[in-house]
């Protein structure tokens, strides 16, 4: 009990949790993510959870910004896609994005070392490319059943690995952990366990980089789209569930 309250005191938090959407420009990439994001809260999330609507703040950015408009081809994958279009002028990432944000979903590993460059105060740990992010959730999750069926069993079992198994063992309270925890702390919760295990080698997909679609063909964005559309599933549905 005495750890719960402990962890409660740490991750309940009175403000909006805060996600970014990061790539190049803010006109494709980013921009995509964050008209599926807004569409999927809409569709799916806030029904489930309807209090989610009022904790949570998503947007996107791009760490060198040149041009003013969305390109169409932008707006025909949403067309496409049946996602309705989200109207901005591309945004160029600032310090208040970055210390205000809970999570920066960078499209390429590019991304972070720019915002590391350029950004001296920037986290990062709260810096998470979106490929990774949604390989890293399917990890967690099968080794919440991993752990179950075995860890639980035999916490002090023979794992080849002693990292992972220090990994899992950590994974093994996760749960616990959110025992009266509200909704929102919750969401903080998960969002710290993808912070402290993301540096885990075992998790990194063979191909991490998101490919830039800008000037070329709607199939191009046609395929950008689905991958980024499935990440983003996989993430709110461990962070939103």
């Amino acid at each position: 009990m005495e750890e719960i309250k402990k962890t409660e005191k740490k991750i309940i938090m009175p403000r909006v949790i805060n996600l970014n959407f990061i790539c190049t420009g803010n006109t494709c990439r980013s921009y995509i993510a964050e008209a599926f994001a807004a569409n999927l809260l809409k569709t799916v999330y806030f029904k489930k959870k309807p209090e989610l609507k009022e904790i949570l703040s998503i947007g996107s950015a791009g760490t060198d910004v040149l041009l003013t408009n969305v390109p169409q081809n932008t707006y025909r994958v949403l067309d496409l896609f049946e996602v309705p279009k989200i109207y901005f002028k591309p945004k160029a990432l600032d310090i208040k994005t970055i210390l205000n944000s809970d999570a920066l979903i960078t499209m390429a590993t590019t991304h972070k070392r720019n915002i590391l460059s350029n950004f001296a105060d920037a986290d990062p740990k709260k810096i998470f490319n979106l490929l990774e992010l949604s390989n890293l959730v399917l990890y967690l999750q099968s080794e919440d059943i991993f752990k179950r069926d075995c860890l639980e069993r035999d916490i002090n079992n023979e794992i080849g690995n002693p990292h992972v198994k220090n990994i899992l063992t950590d994974l093994l309270k996760t749960q616990k952990a959110e025992t009266g925890l509200s909704f929102q702390a919750k969401i903080f919760h998960r969002i710290l366990v993808l912070k402290n295990t993301a540096s885990m080698e075992i998790v990194k997909p063979p191909i991490i980089d998101i490919e830039d679609p800008y000037g070329r063909s709607v199939d191009i964005y046609i395929q950008v789209a689905k991958i980024i559309k499935e990440s983003i599933i996989t993430i709110f549905d461990y962070l939103f569930s």
